[in-house]
């Protein structure tokens, strides 16, 4: 018996994504904050121009 694959398409990505964020946006948020550290995707340049705009460190 020949195996069928199921192809995936952006669609299904997209829409099953879709239905895990919403019935686990909390969970997922946690995730994404304990395995990313989203200081390392700002640039120092931002940092430096933002606070020297507001006058702080």
């Amino acid at each position: 018996m020949p195996v069928q694959a199921k192809q995936l398409n952006f669609s299904n990505i997209s829409s099953d994504f879709e239905k895990f964020f919403n019935q686990n946006q909390y969970n997922l948020l946690s995730m994404l904050n304990h395995f990313f550290d989203i200081s390392d995707f700002i640039p120092l340049s931002f940092y430096q121009k933002y606070y020297s705009n507001f006058g702080r460190k």
